[in-house]
């Protein structure tokens, strides 16, 4: 009857109304969750640059100059680890890899099949005088070298000036924390660069670096582990410490120091 239809398209447009209302409020959820979030990690950026130039940090400044750059190139969500200014975290998503990597297909699939966005995290600890440290290095012929750092006065017979100083430049220690990739080119997260690996200052641009570990990762055919074997968990059980990630980079060095480095290192 026309009261029928009536009623049912009332109440079908009272559903779809009902609808458009729950979306609009999950919409404006979803956009105050991301506010507070944004909000959130401004606040831990400004305690860990306070607390890194009150502690006389060095790199302070020159680390917050890099945070902003990379924050406004908007590609990279950056974490700071307990307001640490010195440990970032830096969550990568699918779409900052090349779409027909193996990485790429690997997050992908294990998004849609999490329905929740799975990323890798990596992690970055900068030294504190980054981009460079300088060490006290032994020359050829045994004479210790001072650096700029200050040293013990050598005392009044120390007649001539010290030779010019050595240095040594001492890399982020970047790796990935989670998850477990596969890879021929990753070792407990360490990554087998050329330039996370032989450090030079001119490196020192992060936003670059970050661009180039993403390439590294869809070139070199990484893969994560879980999707390897099948499993829908996204590997993030697994975490690579700290100190396994310095390791497997020292042995990195030491091989590519015998060895040399090959156009597939680079």
């Amino acid at each position: 009857t026309p009261e029928r239809q009536l009623c049912s398209r009332s109440m079908s447009d009272a559903s779809s109304a009902a609808a458009a209302g729950s979306s609009e409020l999950d919409k404006e959820d979803d956009d105050a969750a991301v506010a507070a979030a944004a909000e959130a990690r401004m606040a831990s950026i400004h305690r860990g640059f306070a607390s890194a130039k009150a502690k006389g940090i060095q790199a302070a400044t020159r680390l917050m100059k890099e945070l902003r750059q990379v924050c406004l190139a908007g590609s990279f969500e950056v974490d700071l680890v307990d307001d640490n200014l010195m440990l970032w975290e830096v969550t990568l998503f699918d779409w900052v890899f090349d779409p027909s990597s193996a990485l790429h297909r690997d997050l992908a699939a294990l998004s849609s099949a999490k329905s929740d966005l799975m990323a890798v995290t990596l992690r970055m600890h900068f030294p504190h005088d980054f981009p460079c440290v300088a060490t006290t290095l032994r020359s050829e012929a045994g004479v210790s070298r001072l650096t700029h750092r200050s040293q013990p006065n050598a005392g009044p017979s120390s007649s001539r000036a010290p030779p010019p100083p050595f240095h040594r430049f001492a890399p982020p220690l970047v790796y990935i924390a989670q998850p477990v990739l596969r890879s021929e080119h990753v070792f407990d997260g360490a990554l087998c660069m050329e330039m996370l690996v032989d450090w030079q200052p001119q490196y020192g641009n992060i936003e670059s670096i970050l661009v180039q570990v993403c390439a590294f990762l869809s070139s070199s055919g990484a893969r994560v582990e879980s999707a390897c074997a099948g499993e829908s968990d996204g590997g993030g059980k697994a975490e690579v410490t700290h100190d396994s990630a310095r390791r497997a980079y020292e042995n990195l060095k030491a091989f590519h120091d015998k060895r040399g480095w090959s156009s597939a290192g680079r």
